[in-house]
C-alpha cells in the first residue's frame, strides 16, 4: 500500500513542476549556481534571512542535475516523497499499542493524507528551504518514537536524533520552537531519559553555535528593515489575527483562493467540517495522541508569540507541523466506533485533498509568478536601446535568472537615457508606495504603450 501512495504522491507532485520561478526560488537558484560554498557562507548568508543548509544542499544537487526549474525543484520533491513514507512509520511506531482496527489503517491514511495535501504538494515543488525543513522534523519524530517506543535503549537512534536535529537548525529558524518543545514534552513524560535529552540539546546547541554571529548578523539586518521599508517587514509575517487564521485555513485548502469572498469563505467551511470534527476526536483521545499534539500546537505557539516581536510568522513558514496535522486528523476519523462517520470522514479528507490540490495543479492563475513569460516578452518586444526598471533593484534575481539581452537597473535606470523602458511594478506597494519611480518616467517625456500582468508580475512598457 505505501508503494502505491508514494507513487501518487510523486505523480501529484510531478504536475505543473515546470512552471516559471518565482522570485525566492530564483535567489536559491543563483545563489547555489554562482556563489561558492565558502562564499555562501560568507558573502550571501550574512545578508538573508536563513541558515545556509539548504543552498549548499542545492548546489550539490544542481551540480549532478542541473539548474533548470524542475532540476532544481526535484530536491524538495524528492524530500516530500521521503516525509511521506517517513509519516507512513511514525504513525507505525504511534499505534504499536493498539490491537483494533485503527492500528491497520492509520499509516497508510496519514500518508495518503500527506501525499494528497494541496499545500505540501506545492512547498514540495518549490526551489525553497521548507520541504526540506518539513523533513528533518519528521526525521526528528521519527527517533525520538524509536526511542520512547522501543523496546530498549539504542545510543544509534540518540545520535541520529542528534545530527537531524543539527541540520534542522542549520535548515530554517523556525524549527527550533519545535525543538524546544519536544525537549520540555520529552523531560516531562519521559524522565527515564532525562540525561540523554540534556545532552542531545546540549550536543545540538554546541554545533549550532559557531553559526550564532552569523545569525545575529541576519537579525540585525532583519530588525533594520522595520525601519528601512516597514511595509515589507509587516509582509514578512506579524502575528494578527488573519496570520493565525490563514494557518489552518492553508493547512487545508493549500495556496488556493477566490476573489468571491463570500464564496471562498463558505468554500473554507465546508472543507473545514472533516478536518474539525477529527481534530476533536482526536483531543477526545489525548491520551493516545499527545505527542501529535505537542508538534502541532507547541511550535505554533512559541511561533505566534515570536511574530509580535518580529516578522516570520507565516503559515508557510510552519509546513514543518503539517505532518502532525495529518496524523491527527487521520487518527480522529479512524477512532469513531460508527463505520458510518468513519466512512463518510475519510471520505471527506480524502476528497478536500484531491479537490483543492487538483484546482491549484491545474489552474494557472494559482501558480507562481510567471517571470519567465514576463522577460520573454520584454525581449520580443525590445529595441537595441531599451532597460528594464525595478523599483527595488534587490527584486532582479528572476529576471535574471531567464534574461538574455536587456539589461535592468533599480529605479536610477529612469535617468540612463534609454528610448524604452519597461517599467516592473512588482512590490510597488511596498518599496515604491508614492509611486515615484512611475512619475519620474513620465515626467521625463515617456509615454506609456502597453501594460501586461503575468500571474502577477506586472509589466508596463513606455517610449520616449
Amino acid at each position: 500500500m505505501i508503494v502505491l501512495i508514494l507513487i501518487l504522491g510523486l505523480a501529484l507532485r510531478l504536475i505543473s513542476l515546470n512552471q516559471s520561478l518565482w522570485l525566492d526560488e530564483a535567489t536559491s537558484i543563483v545563489v547555489a549556481r554562482d556563489f561558492s560554498y565558502n562564499e555562501i557562507l560568507t558573502k550571501f548568508s550574512p545578508g538573508d534571512f536563513h541558515p545556509p543548509l539548504y543552498y549548499l544542499l542545492l548546489k550539490v544537487w544542481m551540480k549532478i542535475f542541473g539548474s533548470t526549474e524542475v532540476a532544481a525543484r526535484s530536491m524538495s520533491v524528492f524530500f516530500g516523497i521521503v516525509t511521506i513514507w517517513l509519516i507512513y512509520k511514525i504513525a507505525q511506531r504511534l499505534i504499536t499499542s493498539h490491537k483494533s482496527l485503527i492500528a491497520n489503517y492509520f499509516p497508510a491514511f496519514s500518508a495518503l493524507l500527506l501525499a494528497t495535501s494541496p499545500l505540501h504538494i506545492y512547498y514540495s515543488q518549490e526551489a525553497r528551504m521548507y520541504s526540506a525543513a518539513t523533513l528533518f522534523t519528521s526525521i526528528v519524530v521519527y527517533f525520538v518514537a524509536k526511542i520512547i517506543f522501543g523496546k530498549r535503549f539504542e545510543t544509534k537512534n540518540f545520535i541520529w536524533l542528534t545530527i537531524f536535529s543539527v541540520l534542522l537548525l542549520y535548515t530554517d529558524y523556525l524549527p527550533v520552537f519545535f525543538l524546544i518543545v519536544f525537549f520540555a514534552y520529552l523531560a516531562f513524560y519521559q524522565k527515564k531519559y532525562l540525561r540523554h535529552l540534556f545532552l542531545w540539546f546540549g550536543i545540538t546547541a554546541v554545533f549550532f553555535f559557531p553559526w550564532i554571529s552569523t545569525f545575529l548578523t541576519q537579525l540585525q539586518g532583519g530588525i533594520g528593515v522595520r525601519e528601512s521599508a516597514p511595509l515589507w517587514w509587516m509582509t514578512l509575517g506579524k502575528t494578527n489575527i488573519k496570520e493565525l487564521t490563514l494557518v489552518p485555513v492553508k493547512f487545508i485548502i493549500g495556496r488556493i483562493s477566490s476573489f468571491d469572498k463570500v464564496f471562498y469563505s463558505a468554500s473554507v467551511a465546508v472543507a473545514s467540517i472533516p478536518f474539525t470534527v477529527s481534530f476533536l476526536q482526536s483531543l477526545y483521545q489525548f491520551s493516545k495522541t499527545r505527542t501529535l499534539w505537542f508538534w502541532f500546537l507547541g511550535p505554533l505557539f512559541l511561533a505566534a508569540i515570536f511574530g509580535f516581536f518580529f516578522s516570520g510568522f507565516s503559515y508557510f513558514r510552519l509546513i514543518f507541523v503539517l505532518p502532525a496535522f495529518y496524523l491527527l486528523a487521520a487518527y480522529g476519523a479512524l477512532s469513531f466506533k460508527s463505520k458510518i462517520i468513519k466512512h463518510l470522514l475519510v471520505g471527506s479528507l480524502i476528497l478536500v485533498n484531491f479537490v483543492c490540490a487538483g484546482i491549484y495543479l491545474f489552474n494557472r492563475r494559482f501558480h507562481r509568478e510567471d517571470w519567465r513569460s514576463a522577460v520573454s516578452f520584454i525581449e520580443n518586444n525590445s529595441e537595441t536601446n531599451s532597460v528594464v526598471v525595478f523599483v527595488s533593484k534587490n527584486q532582479r534575481d528572476a529576471y535574471h535568472y531567464y534574461a538574455q539581452k536587456v539589461p535592468s537597473f533599480g529605479r536610477e535606470g529612469v535617468e540612463l537615457g534609454f528610448n524604452q523602458i519597461f517599467l516592473m511594478r512588482y512590490v510597488q506597494p511596498i518599496f515604491d508606495p508614492k509611486d515615484e519611480v512611475r512619475a519620474k518616467i513620465e515626467n521625463r517625456g515617456y509615454t506609456k504603450v502597453e501594460e501586461n500582468d503575468f500571474n502577477g508580475i506586472v509589466v508596463w512598457r513606455y517610449q520616449k
